[in-house]
């Protein structure tokens, strides 16, 4: 699934593919290059009743991130390392190197993460600075999750470089690692788990359906075919997967369709498929797209209820620069008429002026590396 903003993905399209037909390199990037227009990503996203983190047109050269728990505090990590994006608007960068996966919060103040040689985590301290490593007998940790006892850090690993990987549980206090659901058998690509309703969201390695299942019993609650990856809400309400959508024409940028080259080098494709969300309400099992709305990695924001985040692909099949986006996802439930158990304007709820605050210092603030 490519995830480039259209100048990145129009010049990869372009770059390495020889032959004498066709337009040249710098035609076609003259052609195909949008120039990101702040005003309609504001607007796109306004529409969506979604804020963005970062500067609409900013480089936002990152991949992973995370909040901690109370929601004061971002992860994310670019290729110059990790950051932390304080409620005080301020972007530390955390001295540790350049790990080789994302990162989780175990607390307010303290988040993990893989080594960059793939042999150690690191429980790194944001207020004192100190980082501690455990190390591991498995190799390339990634996909860090935050476990159920207090010391708890659940991550797919591989028993041999380079090998097929499963779930396995860190208990840091020990430095004791062991098969997180011995239930699960096989090779895992892709999970998500939510420790509060002990429910792991799985996909086996080369399926293409995600269950997700009870991580005591490894009871199957569902399975959602043709979804790459699922996340469950913290009261176990909603399931949020994530799929592909139609064929749209990589030429569609944020500044409005640019008709496509005559030709394409090397018979590459004009077409990508937008990364879809869909929503299940597990009460009644209603599930539906979300509409407009195409992004990657999504997570809930645990400090205030039915808040949502995740990386931004773009608005109404138009890719968009990367972005991390808050949204509060009662608002599109309502809209087709479902109930969330806590009403849009039913008072304030926990971490809403967290939310507010640190998009208010964002948007202003600097851009990612």
């Amino acid at each position: 699934m490519l995830k480039l903003p259209l100048p990145l993905l129009a010049i990869g399209l372009l770059i390495g593919c020889g032959g004498d037909s066709g337009p040249t390199f710098k035609e076609a990037v003259s052609e195909v290059y949008a120039p990101c227009q702040a005003d309609p990503v504001k607007v796109a996203a306004a529409k969506k009743a979604t804020q963005l983190v970062f500067r609409p047109c900013g480089s936002n050269n990152f991949r992973h991130f995370d909040w901690n728990p109370s929601g004061t505090q971002l992860y994310y990590q670019s290729s110059m390392g990790p950051w932390v994006l304080k409620d005080t608007t301020e972007h530390v960068q955390l001295g540790i190197g350049v790990p080789r996966a994302g990162g989780a919060w175990v607390t307010d103040d303290i988040v993990a993460f893989p080594d960059q040689d793939g042999r150690k985590i690191g429980i790194y301290n944001v207020q004192s600075n100190i980082v501690n490593f455990v190390e591991l007998d498995q190799h390339e940790p990634e996909q860090l999750e935050k476990g159920v006892a207090v010391d708890s850090i659940v991550f797919l690993a591989a028993d041999v470089p380079r090998g097929t990987k499963a779930i396995y549980e860190l208990r840091a206090d020990t430095a004791e690692t062991e098969r997180a659901f011995p239930w699960l058998s096989g090779p895992v690509e892709e999970f998500t788990f939510r420790a509060s309703q002990n429910v792991v969201c799985y996909r086996m390695l080369e399926e293409t359906a995600t269950t997700c299942a009870d991580g005591e019993t490894g009871k199957e609650l569902h399975r959602l075919e043709d979804r790459s990856r699922a996340s469950l809400s913290p009261d176990g309400r909603y399931l949020v997967s994530e799929g592909e959508g139609a064929e749209v024409s990589v030429f569609t940028g944020s500044g409005g369709d640019t008709p496509a080259p005559a030709t394409l080098p090397g018979g590459a494709s004009s077409k990508i498929r937008p990364p879809t969300l869909h929503v299940l309400d597990r009460e009644t099992g209603e599930e539906m797209v979300w509409e407009g709305v195409h992004g990657t990695d999504f997570d809930w924001y645990d400090s205030s209820p039915y808040f949502a985040s995740y990386m931004l692909w773009g608005f109404d099949q138009v890719p968009m620069n990367r972005n991390v986006t808050l949204v509060d996802l009662r608002h599109f439930l309502k809209s087709k008429g479902w109930a969330p158990p806590l009403a849009v304007d039913g008072g304030a709820a926990t971490g809403s002026d967290v939310v507010e605050g640190t998009i208010r210092a964002s948007d202003g603030g600097s851009s990612v590396p």
